[in-house]
């Protein structure tokens, strides 16, 4: 119900609005506006129609990120096997060709503000290494670099550290992971990284061996209190610590 009132609401305001650009010829420059757009996801459409054409998009956007979080944070729709009694394993493991919307989620929320910086770090994160989907993050991320081009003087700004997720794309196709460790470590040090990608290179430690480096990402993404990883690095670090005393002891016993 109450639903039903805010989108009655919201069309009182859309209609008062068109009226007023009728009046002043403005009408046709919000429909041509919209429809350069292209909205990616047809279900969304009339709220972020309304979002554009009321000049609210940034609002319209804090909610599509919000979608995005929950469509990314739930079981995969592809996967049948993925139910709630698995869920953390399934969220932990690389998922190639699941979540088949995620680049529309993403673009989605960056059309609606083309300067959600943390929308491309994350959404180039996990199209890339995630959902090792790398040619659509390099695509998405070149919108990234388009809309953040006006920072590219400031050495400092998100637009240098789109380039640096970029670089660390061009380093895993080219099989130079210690190169795209290195770059991902910096990216996280510049304090700007999503939970995600620190995740991300805290499982790309593990699988390479660098037990000790993964074991300090994950408590420091227990420390955050993030509930999305308080569980999962709890898991992570337990099994690493065990890599880890496995690891030290072979080296002992083959001095």
């Amino acid at each position: 119900m109450t639903f039903v009132f805010i989108l009655f609401i919201s069309y009182v305001f859309l209609a008062n609005s068109l009226l007023n650009d009728i009046k002043t010829n403005s009408f046709y420059s919000h429909i041509t506006k919209l429809a350069q757009t292209k909205l990616p996801l047809e279900k969304f459409f009339i709220l972020d129609s309304i979002g554009i054409i009321l000049g609210i998009r940034k609002i319209v956007s804090d909610i599509a990120w919000i979608q995005l979080l929950q469509y990314y944070g739930g079981h995969p729709p592809e996967d049948k096997h993925c139910n709630k009694h698995n869920h953390i394993e399934c969220i932990t493991k690389i998922q190639p060709g699941k979540y088949l919307d995620f680049i529309k989620y993403v673009r989605r929320v960056t059309i609606l503000d083309p300067l959600h910086s943390f929308a491309y770090f994350y959404g180039v994160g996990a199209l890339a290494w995630n959902l090792e989907r790398p040619d659509e993050a390099l695509e998405y991320l070149k919108e990234g670099l388009k809309n953040l081009e006006f920072q590219k003087d400031n050495p400092e700004s998100d637009y240098w550290q789109l380039v640096k997720y970029q670089q660390a794309i061009y380093y895993k196709l080219g099989g130079k992971y210690k190169e795209m460790l290195n770059e991902l470590k910096e990216i996280i040090q510049k304090g700007k990284a999503p939970n995600m990608v620190k995740a991300i290179l805290a499982n790309l430690y593990k699988k390479y061996g660098f037990y000790k480096e993964a074991i300090l990402i994950w408590e420091e993404l227990l420390d955050s209190g993030d509930p999305e990883y308080v569980e999962r690095a709890q898991i992570q670090i337990k099994e690493l610590k065990t890599l880890l005393s496995k690891t030290e002891k072979y080296k002992k016993e083959f001095k």
